[in-house]
């Protein structure tokens, strides 16, 4: 796999995210970032293939995660 170098402009709540996300799993910002993507591109990839995503609670019923 070939790597790009980006330059990307977030709003600080995202980048705030991101960074929490790299402490409490001890990777990268841009490993985080990445995860961020690879997430993104499931749930593309499984509405392209028809698929559904379902969250369950505990003590709650499945609910679909509607995407546009």
């Amino acid at each position: 796999m070939s790597v790009k170098k980006v330059t990307i402009n977030l709003p600080e709540d995202q980048i705030k995210f991101l960074q929490e996300i790299a402490v409490e799993d001890n990777i990268t910002f841009t490993d985080a970032l990445r995860r961020a993507i690879n997430s993104e591109k499931f749930f593309v990839d499984q509405k392209k293939e028809g698929g559904k995503i379902l969250v369950e609670k505990s003590g709650q019923r499945l609910r679909e995660v509607l995407r546009k």
